[in-house]
């Protein structure tokens, strides 16, 4: 079970005090070099869906013409791995990156296939049998029958699920039905607000073939909608934070005679749901990192947003599946 606080949290000031002699610049350094979305990087046929998937517009192909046969892809499902998982994704899709990121936490045996959308290869015959949508991310559990997995959410509830029925520890999860709860909302909330409206501000501003100056401020204005419920609910767990362990100086926050950014607990790392990292966190790293491309600088809107995507991003194994490891 998520732990409840039964110990005070002094470990981690020590990391946090580490942390800050290395200051990052919005997010992450070795982020950055992922390119995951920018009019420079990303060919014009390069889209974001409502669902927030990266998908091809190919105008030198009908969407409904007939998948052609690609033998990288069918060499690769007619020899299959025994064991592991295969991952189906793109360098420039958040999603991908999302469920990268899960399997690396969970120190997971898997393989990454970067489809080629250019060559058309999400259109492959053995592709579309397994992943109907034929968009990524898709995973194939070759431990579980080569079972067939695709939606970025969908995916991570089973690799946490499955990994916890493996191993008997609720890892990125929890044991308590209230907690796995609040994980599954925001997780939903993640996959069906906050992804998608990110990519449609980036289409309308940077991919669109006319400008729409509306369309860019209703999304744009949304996803800031979002990231405000995202930073109310982490500046809670904050104050709860500060108020439990900062003993001595809680009537001084209460009052408001004190500052709680003057809590020598104002920096350490809080979470959605429980203590502990979940696929409630992880979910929104990936999208994190786009959103100065559309206008918002959550460093200087929604600082308690910042602390927490770099706690995320300091993490090994986010790094790992951010250089495609």
């Amino acid at each position: 079970m998520v732990k409840k606080g039964n110990d005070k949290p002094t470990a981690g000031k020590e990391q946090i005090k580490q942390g800050n002699t290395n200051p990052i610049s919005q997010l992450s350094s070795a982020l950055k070099q992922v390119n995951i979305v920018s009019a420079e990087s990303v060919p014009n046929d390069v889209r974001f869906d409502i669902n927030g998937d990266t998908s091809l517009m190919d105008s030198s192909q009908n969407q409904n013409d007939e998948p052609q046969e690609f033998s990288r892809i069918t060499n690769f499902f007619q020899n299959q791995p025994l064991d592991g998982y295969t991952l189906f994704s793109h360098r420039s899709a958040p999603n991908g990156y999302k469920v990268a990121i899960v399997l690396s936490e969970l120190k997971l045996k898997y393989n990454t296939i970067f489809l080629d959308f250019n060559k058309g290869e999400h259109r492959a015959l053995e592709f579309v049998a397994m992943n109907p949508n034929a968009r990524v991310p898709a995973v194939i559990d070759h431990g579980l029958n080569n079972l067939a997995l695709w939606e970025s959410g969908a995916i991570l509830l089973h690799l946490v699920n499955k990994n916890w029925k493996d191993t008997g520890k609720p890892t990125l999860w929890s044991d308590d039905l209230a907690e796995q709860s609040q994980i599954t909302a925001w997780l939903f909330f993640q996959t069906s607000g906050h992804a998608p409206m990110i990519g449609q501000a980036l289409h309308f501003k940077y991919f669109h073939t006319q400008k729409i100056q509306s369309a860019i401020d209703r999304y744009t204005n949304e996803v800031r909608r979002v990231y405000s419920v995202i930073e109310m609910a982490l500046a809670e767990r904050r104050e709860a934070l500060i108020m439990e362990f900062d003993s001595e100086n809680a009537q001084a926050y209460s009052l408001g005679t004190t500052q709680m950014s003057q809590s020598k607990f104002s920096e350490y790392p809080v979470w959605l749901v429980g203590d502990q990292l979940t696929i409630a966190d992880v979910c929104f790293v990936p999208w994190n990192n786009v959103v100065d491309r559309v206008g918002i600088n959550i460093k200087t809107e929604f600082p308690e947003v910042y602390k927490w995507t770099k706690h995320m991003m300091r993490r090994p194994a986010v790094n790992k599946a951010f250089r495609g490891e």
